[in-house]
């Protein structure tokens, strides 16, 4: 197994970055991943009214996968996810959806003991591992860790958990891959702008499909298919979504577009993964759409 460590990081995805490891698809990888904030806010004192001297959302990587180029896509089969004693999450004052009401800076720190979170002496519930940020680097400018688009990067959708796999675009050679931004548990919309950001160690497994290509990120569970959408607004993130559901739906059953379409009313779900900073920050969607085997 090949271990890429926390101290291998960066704030963006570039094409022009060097590699930190040359690996092969089918090889199996831990990365050990920073939080949000790279390991700054230790306790509650610790607040958000300052920016991080570097950036937000670091990954770790990239990693430069054999055989990898333009027009392949990679897939990243999400194999372990193990989290630190403790994360942290926030409110940023006049942030988030409630942004309006929220007039301080608030830090609270969460501990993790098993399979639960204990958000204080009274109150626990059930963590839900997800990755917030994983992705390849685009073939032009590089993008901030901070954001997401059709490399993949800051989606924060609840499915990149233990069990699914991700399918990335290649669109350099070598893929360049990285991910970070683990959350112990985030909701849906994600705000107050965090979930439970946490270290952690995420062991992944690669496969290289080569000569298929595909716009943007899909995610596969046992049971879903699931595409992606991002945009500055919530409906256009929606429209991409459902586009590339449609798209999916056609390839994987053998229908038409308009079969596509009336199944996905009956049937598919449109899910929000982030929105929160409506109309300042990008929005992110999927359509969880249940596998079904024709017959």
């Amino acid at each position: 197994m090949h271990i890429i460590t926390r101290d291998r990081i960066v704030y963006s995805f570039n094409r022009d970055y060097r590699p930190v490891q040359q690996v092969d698809p089918g090889d199996k990888i831990r990365f050990e991943t920073y939080d949000a904030r790279t390991g700054t806010i230790l306790n509650e004192s610790d607040l958000l009214d300052q920016p991080h001297p570097r950036g937000l959302n670091p990954a770790t990587g990239p990693v430069f996968v054999r055989g990898a180029e333009p027009g392949d896509t990679l897939c990243v089969e999400i194999q372990a996810i193990q989290l630190a004693s403790q994360g942290f999450i926030g409110i940023k004052a006049g942030t988030g959806n409630l942004g309006h009401l929220a007039e301080h800076y608030v830090t609270k720190i969460v501990r993790i003991e098993g399979d639960t979170a204990h958000f204080d002496d009274r109150i626990r519930f059930p963590i839900r591992p997800m990755i917030g940020v994983i992705g390849t680097a685009p073939a032009d400018e590089a993008v901030p860790t901070l954001y997401p688009g059709p490399h993949g990067g800051n989606m924060d959708h609840q499915d990149v958990k233990v069990g699914s796999r991700v399918y990335l675009p290649v669109f350099v050679e070598g893929a360049l891959f990285g991910l970070g931004d683990v959350h112990a548990a985030m909701g849906d919309g994600e705000i107050s702008m965090l979930g439970i950001e946490i270290s952690a160690e995420v062991t992944v497994g690669l496969e290289l499909i080569k000569g298929k290509s595909i716009n943007r990120p899909w995610i596969e569970t046992a049971n879903a298919w699931i595409t992606t959408g991002d945009a500055p607004k919530l409906v256009d993130a929606i429209t991409i979504a459902c586009e590339e559901m449609a798209s999916l739906l056609q390839r994987k059953l053998e229908i038409s577009f308009e079969e596509a379409y009336l199944l996905m009313s009956a049937t598919g779900d449109v899910r929000i993964g982030q929105v929160c900073n409506p109309n300042n920050f990008p929005a992110t969607i999927r359509v969880v759409f249940p596998k079904i085997n024709p017959t």
